[in-house]
């Protein structure tokens, strides 16, 4: 009786602690991977954002500015439209929608989040409405994440050149 009751408790003791070495190697591995993601998703991000395209020429449109900005910043569906949801240029498909929602979104990332800029991200698809000046909002679907420097950057270079059209 006594050996039983000894040979439980080791084969149980024994049993535990060699379970709980492989949770913790494996535990550890998976830690190890997702260092090694996020390290890789650090250095591609700051390869993006450490690649400034100089302004060889400025541009001298609304139009040009749209293109440009949408090939510096992967952006797909451009609008720059007044707080008013009145529109100012748009190379989307759908402005009357962008329009719309434009500002309603703004108004939400202002006061929920007190920000004046906000990316809505659902699937595959992502949204960026950025408030560019008191006077003007570009919205924007995205083709990849933008990083708050970048999106920094953007709100910085689009009123820049904004002033530089005026």
């Amino acid at each position: 009786m006594l050996y039983d009751i000894l040979s439980i408790a080791l084969g149980f003791g024994i049993g535990f602690v060699v379970t709980w070495r492989f949770v913790e190697v494996g535990v550890r591995r998976e830690e190890e991977k997702i260092g090694e993601v996020r390290k890789a998703k650090i250095a591609v991000t700051e390869k993006i954002e450490n690649a400034v395209e100089p302004i060889s020429e400025k541009p001298s449109s609304l139009e040009e500015l749209l293109n440009y900005i949408g090939r510096k910043y992967m952006l797909s569906e451009i609008t720059l439209l007044t707080p008013d949801g009145l529109p100012i240029a748009s190379n989307s498909s759908t402005p009357e929608e962008d329009t719309a929602n434009a500002p309603e979104i703004i108004k939400l990332a202002n006061q929920l989040l007190n920000s004046d800029r906000i990316v809505l991200s659902g699937g595959e698809n992502r949204v960026v409405v950025v408030q560019i000046n008191p006077d003007v909002l570009l919205y924007a679907k995205v083709a990849r994440e933008l990083s708050r420097p970048e999106i920094e950057k953007l709100k910085v270079e689009v009123n820049t050149i904004l002033e530089g059209l005026i």
